[in-house]
């Protein structure tokens, strides 16, 4: 077994990751297409998993690898097929809203795509605050290796297993003053696992990345020894200072690190199933693949700093609506554009209304109280302004008020003995005679 010597990337986050991001405008057609290649990819994955599936479906067969086969097929189906953006066409910015996903980044592109665009931007405002408090930090980026093997579980949980030693080591020299070596000079950190596979060797190659803080400088010839008398197999470290970008700060290199446990590009689909297996399927392999520890492991925020979406709120925007379409040149079709006004216009747009309305019914009513004022020939107050609201209960026409029903009562007890004792005969008798003499 060889080492592969560490390497980071030109391109760090690539395009992949960007995809996912809010762009301008001028970039959108780029990045319609680079989602629908990760699409794409994921369903030629759906397609492989769909043949190892037909042979069998059964959950409680002794092989459950085709039911897992099944199951994860069919969450590909649904994933990424529809895609909501919305068009802020006033600032000139677009954003992916909604969209429906597998959550199965260790074997969709498109979800793996999601979640380091999410870390990216969920890790990038904590560097920056902590370098804020702090003027005397250096950004770092550290890659740590292990030899290549041809077996991903033994090789992932090597790593693995070397990593949590050098984390303990850093830990018991902070609490009890004895271990230390050049990793301790890290004062926080946060970190990814990575696994790429050589066509060539057949050989899987794990490595770790970490972005960490510190004041004084690592030795690497010092921590390259300290990682070999861990591993017993690998001395390969490489470190190295961050510089922040004009534009993107420190964005690149905390994509390298948020970037996708298992580099699609370089895997066939049988290789990805392979190695989704051996990752997910054992907890102790696949439990974590990613955390943070010391400064960066819990950053609190400025709760009363204003997001992009608190901005957006009131502008408006266009709803588009992508439709995957699947074949030889796979590409997402614009199915429907809706035009959308902001909540808080149509807020203030009724509120006027509403305003402009009371201003009419008080001009009605004082209009109305000057011209019986002038028809009677006095001068009357300032008519008196009335909210009528709607009744909670309307009453039907039969049915008799309980006002009115009390009010009755009370005066028929009042006219009790009093109203029988009158002679109504001669008013009866005057009247059907004027009745029947008017007939």
């Amino acid at each position: 077994m060889t080492n592969k010597k560490a390497h980071i990337s030109d391109t760090l986050a690539g395009d992949e990751i960007q995809a996912c991001v809010s762009t301008f405008v001028d970039n959108h057609n780029d990045r319609i297409t680079r989602l629908a290649a990760l699409k794409n990819r994921a369903k030629h994955q759906e397609n492989h998993l769909w043949s190892i599936a037909a042979f069998d479906t059964d959950k409680d067969t002794k092989d459950k690898r085709f039911y897992l086969a099944s199951k994860a097929a069919h969450k590909l189906n649904e994933c990424g097929n529809y895609l909501l953006f919305k068009n802020y066409y006033t600032v000139e910015e677009i954003k992916l809203t909604k969209m429906r996903v597998c959550n199965q980044h260790l074997l969709c592109p498109f979800c793996a795509s999601i979640r380091a665009s999410r870390s990216i931007q969920r890790n990038n405002p904590k560097v920056v605050e902590i370098l804020r408090q702090n003027r005397k930090l250096k950004p770092v980026l550290l890659t740590l290796t292990v030899s290549n093997g041809s077996d991903l579980a033994e090789r992932q949980k090597h790593l693995m297993d070397a990593f949590r030693t050098l984390i303990k080591r850093r830990q018991d020299w902070l609490k009890k003053g004895r271990g230390y070596n050049e990793f301790c000079k890290l004062l926080g950190g946060f970190y990814s696992y990575e696994n790429t596979y050589n066509e060539k060797t057949g050989e899987w190659h794990p490595h770790l990345h970490i972005f960490g803080v510190l004041e004084e400088w690592i030795d690497q010839e010092s921590l390259s020894k300290t990682w070999h008398e861990i591993t017993g197999d690998s001395m390969i470290v490489d470190i190295r200072r961050v510089r922040k970008h004009k534009e993107l700060g420190y964005g690149k290199a905390i994509a390298e690190v948020c970037k996708y446990a298992l580099k699609f590009g370089d895997l066939s689909v049988e290789k990805t199933w392979e190695a989704y297996m051996v990752l997910k399927g054992d907890r102790k392999v696949g439990l974590r693949l990613s955390g943070s520890f010391g400064l960066l492991r819990g950053v609190k925020m400025d709760d009363e700093a204003t997001t992009d979406d608190d901005l957006q709120e009131d502008l408006p925007y266009l709803e588009m609506l992508y439709k995957f379409v699947f074949g030889k040149q796979s590409y997402y079709d614009l199915v429907a554009l809706k035009q959308i006004e902001p909540q808080a216009k149509i807020e203030r747009m009724s509120e006027d209304d509403e305003l402009r309305g009371q201003t009419e019914r008080e001009s009605e009513i004082e209009l109305g109280a000057k011209t019986d004022d002038a028809r009677s020939g006095r001068i009357a107050p300032r008519a008196r302004r009335v909210n009528r609201t709607a009744p909670q209960h309307v009453r039907k026409h039969w049915q008799i008020s309980p006002y009115v029903r009390v009010r009755t009562r009370t005066r028929i007890r009042q006219w009790d003995g009093f109203l029988y004792n009158i002679d109504l005969l001669p008013y009866v008798e005057n009247r059907l005679t004027n009745f029947l003499t008017a007939g």
